[in-house]
């Protein structure tokens, strides 16, 4: 498995695991992602999976082209994914005082790092230098 891969792997493992911790605090309420989104959630476990999907293909040789593709989709769901959790970090659901919560901080990332390893996993590999004997 190559570095872009693991990278994405444990990218959208964090993701998902950001989607159950609280994303937003309310006096004594913790809000988590699937209770504060309605569309941006499944925006992010997409990117989760997918991030998770490339390395899974590696690993259980299931195709030869589709880590290469993988990577380029996984690319663009962590990039979008990260804009999202920007945008709601700045702007967060509801009214009033909210305060941020570790969620959001995992959840920001975890989806840069699904878009780092999407990224990696597209760069061609490099042959072996031979050596000089």
């Amino acid at each position: 498995m190559r570095p872009g891969e693991l990278v994405g792997a444990i990218g959208g493992l964090g993701l998902l695991v950001a989607l159950f911790l609280p994303w937003y605090s309310s006096g004594d309420d913790n809000i988590t992602a699937w209770n504060a989104f309605s569309v941006t959630d499944i925006v992010l476990a997409a990117a989760a999976v997918i991030g998770m999907s490339v390395a899974a293909c590696v690993l259980l040789r299931i195709s030869v082209s589709y880590p290469f593709a993988g990577s380029s989709v996984a690319t663009g769901f962590g990039a979008v994914a990260a804009v999202l959790i920007v945008i709601r970090m700045i702007n967060p659901p509801g009214y009033g005082a909210i305060g941020l919560e570790i969620g959001a901080w995992l959840g920001l990332v975890s989806a840069v790092a699904v878009c780092l390893g999407g990224y990696l996993g597209m760069q061609p590999l490099k042959a072996p230098k031979a050596s000089a004997a």
